[in-house]
């Protein structure tokens, strides 16, 4: 009888510790706080079990056996109500749960009255074994038939829909389940004169390890977590077996004391495993999560690129079909103004003046923007040729800018110096990139005048001044840059500018090898662009 009363006691202390261990690593949980329920009335269960195995007369054997059905009662309610809120369908069976509530509060009004236990005898060895009353019946069938084989039937319905991780779960709640009733239910066989001793309550106090890893649900196959909590338990069972062993108050206080200790110690040493453990699955998870980002960044990436390739493109294509019609236009009108076809009235030259003007500057916008286009793909845009001879450029554009001066009532004149002007340049480009300077001089200058001069010394320096509006040292900061905004002035004097020719400048300048940039004393004095291009 001795063994049976540890086993009772055993039994209590272990589902106790496992009941704190997994509460504490989450109480909000509502699956936690229903298993610390049933742990707790395991514990009421095997300190009635152990007191009433004790016990040395009747009516002490009889107070702790009903003691004991108070805890056997409320294994099954907060089993079932356990298995439902694990499975998450507690609305759907909250009726259920309600009811058998209900029902086991009635066993347990009835619990220390004769209709439920009627008194003890002596049964097989033992001297003080319980005889069941009429209620007890009913409390068999509705809580270890009835009830266990139900919550049986919802993890089984739920095991077959269920993902991998929760089938792991849910077979570890049906293991746990059958050596708990399996083991628990050997304990009633003398209670209806089955001459079987109750040995399946040994294995009682292993299905609280079952349903905690069901709980934790990580870690089920963890062998260092495995290995750390066996080590852990059976220190606590060989403290418990010696404390309830010793002899003297003395050797109960230093082994009681001692197991305390141990217990505290060994719930820190698990949860500091599984924390370790835990944080090496969330870098694992991590980890996988990243090679999925990279992935997906890869694809993305292939995408954007066909994406801008597809842009551009477009953007190439459709300045192509821009130019070409327009360079047909300027053709046309040379052939006019080359008298091809016949002599053109004054009226009408004048209009066809400005029309080719303003052809010729839609032609150049179009070329800034196929410029761009390159420099952003990073092709090469200039071709430089050494000995480029830059003085037919710049009376180029003295020609082509001059209507545009004279309309606006300004002067533009060409400084020469003397001896032979060449650089290393592309002409093409170059052209571009000084038209664009004279171009915005004139387009920001109202009275006086703009003059192009040249130095030829150890390179070639163009000096491009005007007289016009002048520009604010924040401005000569920002002037070349692509994003580079005019102020309000330079909008008043003139409303259309694009902003973007600076930018193109100062790129094909650089792709010379040259420099290029601008001085101004301030609003109002006028400014200075230079550029500057290597001749050997």
């Amino acid at each position: 009888m001795a063994i049976f009363a540890l086993s009772g006691l055993i039994n209590g202390l272990i589902a106790l510790g496992l009941g704190v261990f997994v509460i504490s690593s989450n109480w909000k949980s509502k699956v936690n706080q229903l298993y610390f329920l049933i742990v707790a009335a395991i514990a009421i269960w095997s300190v009635g079990y152990w007191q009433w195995m004790s016990s040395t007369n009747a009516d002490s054997a009889l107070f702790w056996v009903r003691i004991l059905s108070i805890g056997s009662t409320l294994i099954p309610v907060f089993y079932f109500h356990w298995i439902v809120s694990l499975l998450k369908i507690e609305e759907q069976e909250k009726n259920a749960v309600k009811l058998v509530y209900f029902v086991t509060g009635l066993f347990l009004i009835f619990s220390f009255s004769d209709i439920f236990i009627r008194g003890v005898e002596q049964k097989s060895f033992f001297s003080f074994w319980p005889n069941p009353g009429i209620l007890y019946h009913f409390y068999i069938v509705f809580t270890y038939i009835l009830l266990v084989i139900y919550a049986a039937f919802l993890l089984l319905k739920h095991f077959r829909i269920s993902p991998k991780e929760k089938r792991a779960q849910i077979i570890y709640v049906l293991i746990g389940s059958s050596i708990a009733f399996g083991g628990g239910i050997t304990n009633f066989f003398l209670w209806y004169n089955i001459p079987i001793p109750p040995y399946g309550n040994f294995l009682v106090a292993l299905y609280p390890f079952f349903y905690g890893y069901a709980i934790i649900k990580h870690h089920l196959f963890d062998i260092k977590v495995v290995a750390t909590e066996l080590l852990v338990f059976i220190l606590w069972i060989f403290l418990l077996v010696k404390t309830a062993l010793s002899e003297t108050y003395q050797d109960i206080i230093i082994n009681g004391g001692l197991l305390i200790a141990v217990v505290i110690v060994g719930i820190l040493l698990i949860k500091g495993v599984l924390k370790e453990v835990r944080q090496r699955e969330e870098m694992e998870k991590l980890a996988v999560k990243i090679k999925k980002a990279y992935v997906v960044e890869k694809k993305a990436r292939k995408e954007l690129e066909r994406l801008d390739s597809a842009k551009t493109q477009f953007i190439m294509a459709t300045q192509h079909h821009l130019r070409t019609p327009l360079t047909s236009m300027v053709g046309y009108l040379d052939l006019i103004f080359g008298g091809t076809y016949g002599r053109i009235p004054v009226k009408l030259k004048d209009s066809l003046v400005k029309f080719k003007v303003s052809t010729n500057r839609l032609i150049r916008i179009v070329n800034e923007f196929l410029d761009i286009s390159q420099f952003q793909l990073g092709k090469k845009v200039v071709s430089v040729q050494p000995g480029t001879e830059i003085e037919p450029i710049l009376d180029e554009i003295i020609e082509e800018l001059g209507f545009e001066a004279k309309h606006k009532g300004i002067g533009l004149k060409l400084v020469k110096p003397e001896g032979h002007l060449t650089a290393n340049a592309d002409s093409g480009k170059l052209k571009v990139a000084l038209y664009n300077l004279v171009d915005n001089a004139i387009k920001y200058t109202n009275k006086g005048g703009v003059t192009i001069s040249v130095k030829n010394k150890t390179s070639l320096r163009i000096m491009i001044k005007d007289t016009g509006i002048g520009m604010t040292p924040e401005e000569l900061k920002n002037v070349f840059h692509k994003t580079f905004e005019r102020g309000k002035e330079a909008k008043q004097v003139f409303a259309t500018g694009r902003g973007i020719g600076l930018f193109i400048t100062s790129q094909i300048i650089k792709a010379h090898n040259g420099k290029v940039w601008v001085e101004s004393q301030g609003r109002g004095k006028g400014s200075t662009s230079y550029v500057q291009l290597p001749i050997k």
